[in-house]
């Protein structure tokens, strides 16, 4: 697993790929929500799971885990690009719900009340 992040409109945007299944590379992510908080950055967070080719239930509820870490610190989590099966599987937990999904970056973006993405 990868993780690329960078700030676009005062927005975190994670970019996730590789396989997000149990072990210790899933640390890696909770630790990305966790700086996030703890830097007291700007607590919109835009996931983007469009390069992740497979996510476990341990995937999912590290994902729940930093939804859980942002809401805390006042902020959102947003779910950009999930692929048809992780959208799925955000539909068969009832975690759709939860999570607002976006499949165009610019659209997120606007959602969170900022800009254009560009």
């Amino acid at each position: 697993m990868k993780i690329q992040e960078q700030v676009k409109n005062g927005i975190t945007v994670l970019r996730v790929s590789g396989k997000l299944i149990g072990g210790p590379e899933l640390m890696e992510l909770k630790t990305a929500f966790q700086n996030i908080v703890n830097q007291d950055r700007h607590h919109k967070v835009l996931l983007d799971l469009g390069g992740v080719s497979w996510m476990d239930s341990s995937g999912l509820g590290v994902i729940v885990s930093g939804h859980t870490t942002i809401s805390r610190a006042g902020g959102v989590v947003k779910i950009l690009n999930a692929t048809n099966k992780i959208h799925e599987l955000f539909i068969i937990t009832k975690l759709i719900t939860i999570f607002e999904t976006f499949q165009d970056e610019d659209e997120a973006i606007r959602s969170f009340g900022g800009g254009t993405g560009a």
